[in-house]
């Protein structure tokens, strides 16, 4: 049933009728249509009972009634012989009264058996039967009556009689062949009522299909494009075919996909326009702090070297900070692709090693890496701000003297990154809330700067374009704190 309506599918899509009326006009006029097939279907199958009952009428009941009176013919014809043989002997008026009633009973019943529309042949038996009846009835009131009638007369009665029995008889035959064909005709009757129920109940279980797909497609597509809206896909213009009141829903689904595109266009705007803002003097500060710690303005003692390190490690930081706001810009961008190339794995954590040696030494942490020599298909830039986000979330909430841990192993063509600290841990009640954007966790280190919330959600973001999953493992004994696991297919493709 399942691959039959997969087949329908195709062809309910390619028709189009037009939409007029709202989604309850359309409920109640397929409804109507359905009923259609089924309405047709209790009507023939009450006019086949009645012809049915019509047919039983004319064809058992009236040669039923043939038959009886011919019963009764028999009887008058057998009282009109006694009542005249009667009369022939004792001369009696009554005995001649009754002899013509009789008659007139007679020739009733046969009139009457005549005009319930008998087969060709019993009529004719009947009408033989009344002519020669009527022609000894008028030989016998004929005659004087003072008169004896001859035996050769009244033995016409017995050839009357012999008449009757034989037309008993073929009703008794007509009424058995009426009977088998009545029969026939009803099992014909039940056989094409089956098929028309059949067919009726097939016809409104494909309009109720037709019309469900056709009814429910534009639902189905409303759905569509408010999941498309929650993915934030604000490009995709919303138009919505279908009754009216579905219509007015897609415009107004409409109005609010083009007032998020313009919020998520002035966010993004904003986003930009702070970052760079916020990059030039950081960028002096940079330079500023650099020129210190190389001292080449001058020397300094131990205390002065302290600050500048300090320094150093916020304008890090806060380079850091702008540089998520640029890369999360980057990430929701449409026109955010790949740019994959071959490197080592052991080249780009090196690479990140060095960047963060200043924040290791200032909250003397021991960094431990322990990477196979593995060559990555990847784009090594946003492979890097994910195991740089990776880092330095492990360097932030790591405690003072702390371990950090960074490992690999490749196994079935896949490669399993795992960065691991020993500090607070995420727990389970947050982890499918992390990769969220601008989501912050409560346990935020006093003594550093707080995040945008936005490094792991980029993480998210690069991490599906690498068909790539990350995974956080429990906490153990020697890591009791937060242990990501980067999983990377290699050897990728665009």
């Amino acid at each position: 049933m399942s691959s039959f309506l997969s087949r329908l599918k195709p062809l309910f899509h390619q028709v189009n009728l037009p939409w007029v009326g709202s989604l309850y006009q359309w409920m109640l006029a397929s409804f109507m249509l359905v009923s259609v097939p089924l309405i047709f279907a209790i009507v023939y199958a009450l006019m086949a009972m009645d012809n049915y009952s019509k047919q039983a009428h004319k064809s058992v009941f009236q040669t039923i009634v043939v038959t009886e009176n011919s019963r009764l013919v028999l009887e008058r014809l057998v009282s009109m012989e006694r009542s005249i043989r009667q009369y022939q002997v004792l001369k009696e008026a009554s005995l001649l009264k009754a002899f013509s009633t009789h008659h007139q009973k007679l020739v009733d019943l046969i009139n009457e058996s005549q005009s319930e529309h008998l087969p060709a042949h019993l009529n004719n038996q009947l009408q033989q039967l009344k002519q020669h009846e009527t022609a000894l009835f008028q030989l016998i009131s004929a005659k004087e009556n003072g008169k004896a009638l001859s035996e050769k007369v009244l033995s016409q009665f017995a050839d009357l009689a012999q008449q009757a029995r034989k037309i008993i008889e073929l009703g008794s035959k007509q009424q058995s062949l009426e009977v088998i064909a009545l029969s026939e005709y009803e099992s014909q009757v039940r056989q094409r009522l089956f098929f028309i129920v059949l067919a009726s109940a097939l016809l409104a279980l494909g309009l109720s299909i037709f019309f469900v797909h056709y009814i429910t497609r534009p639902i189905k597509k409303t759905r569509m494009q408010i999941q498309r809206l929650v993915k934030e896909d604000f490009e995709t213009p919303i138009v919505i075919k279908g009754p009216k009141d579905l219509q007015e829903l897609g415009e107004n689904l409409e109005g609010l996909r083009q007032e998020l595109k313009h919020l998520e266009n002035e966010k993004q705007q904003f986003i930009r326009n702070i970052s760079h803002e916020l990059k030039t003097p950081l960028a002096t500060l940079k330079e500023g702090t650099d020129l210190l710690s190389e001292e080449l303005i001058g020397s300094l003692n131990a205390e002065q070297k302290e600050i500048v390190e300090l320094m150093q490690v916020g304008n890090f930081n806060i380079m850091n900070l702008v540089a998520n706001l640029l890369e999360y810009q980057k990430a929701v961008s449409m026109q955010s692709t790949l740019d994959s190339r071959f490197f080592s794995l052991s080249d780009l954590v090196a690479s990140l090693q060095q960047e963060y040696q200043l924040l290791l030494q200032s909250k003397q942490l021991d960094l431990n890496v322990s990477l196979p020599e593995t060559t990555l298909y990847a784009d090594y830039e946003k492979l890097k701000v994910v195991l740089s986000n990776f880092i330095s979330n492990a360097i932030k909430f790591s405690p003072q003297g702390g371990r950090v841990s960074i490992s690999a192993e490749v196994s079935d063509n896949t490669l399993q990154l795992s960065v691991e600290d020993q500090g607070p841990g995420i727990s389970e009640e947050i982890h499918q809330l992390i990769f969220k954007d601008f989501f912050q966790g409560q346990l935020q280190p006093a003594s550093t700067m707080k995040g945008t919330g936005l490094g792991l959600a980029i993480v998210g973001y690069y991490v599906e374009q690498h068909h790539g999953e990350v995974l956080l493992l429990p906490p153990n004994e020697t890591f009791p704190g937060a242990r990501f696991v980067l999983v990377l297919p290699l050897e990728q493709r665009e």
